[in-house]
């Protein structure tokens, strides 16, 4: 019960990060730090979940996760095309990316719950 806090915090403080942004390069710094803390989260996750599996489903997360990463990109790549390759168009996809991982995040948890309880 500590990791959904945890989680939780480290998405809160990029947050916060972002809204006191000044500048251009600034606030796609912070983007990029917010991405980053919230691939982090996922990324733990995923490791939680994964230790609540069996082989199988070990092997089934693995390929779900890598179809979700290319579906999580396309997705950023689509939400941000028209702003093109300026600095819109890269907050657009860190955003874009952040809140998708953001979503997997709670997706993983929901399922490390379902999985535990299940496998006991």
């Amino acid at each position: 019960m500590i990791m959904k806090p945890l989680i939780l915090s480290i998405c809160l403080l990029s947050t916060a990060a972002i809204c006191n942004a000044q500048s251009n390069p600034e606030l796609k710094q912070n983007a990029y730090e917010q991405y980053q803390n919230s691939d982090k989260a996922m990324n733990i996750a995923y490791q939680k979940l994964m230790s609540v599996l069996t082989e199988d489903g070990k092997k089934k997360l693995r390929l779900s996760q890598r179809a979700w990463v290319a579906f999580r990109d396309a997705e950023a790549d689509f939400d941000s095309h028209h702003f093109g390759e300026g600095k819109f168009g890269a907050l657009e996809r860190l955003g874009s990316m952040n809140l998708r991982t953001q979503e997997r995040t709670r997706k993983l948890l929901e399922d490390h719950k379902r999985f535990k309880e299940i496998n006991g």
